[in-house]
């Protein structure tokens, strides 16, 4: 599981922590309160194949976009 930090580009510009595995899947965290969870795209259904690094690194650019996208979280 790979972890990161990504500060928002709007509202209150929090940092939140991004972990994602490398099978898809992501989890986004603010504080210890866990917001959404979610799969990238392109590995979401479809085909299982083996984890790999690729599909971490789309299911961490996936939760950024994600991030910018709730326009109704809050960020308190």
């Amino acid at each position: 599981m790979n972890t990161l930090h990504y500060t928002r580009t709007t509202g209150l510009k929090l940092t939140y922590r991004i972990q994602a595995d490398e099978r898809g899947g992501y989890a986004i965290l603010l504080g210890d309160k866990e917001l959404m969870r979610g799969r990238d795209g392109l590995s979401a259904g479809g085909r299982q194949t083996a984890p790999n690094k690729r599909k971490a690194a789309g299911a961490a650019q996936e939760a950024m976009h994600a991030i910018e996208r709730m326009s109704h979280m809050d960020e308190r």
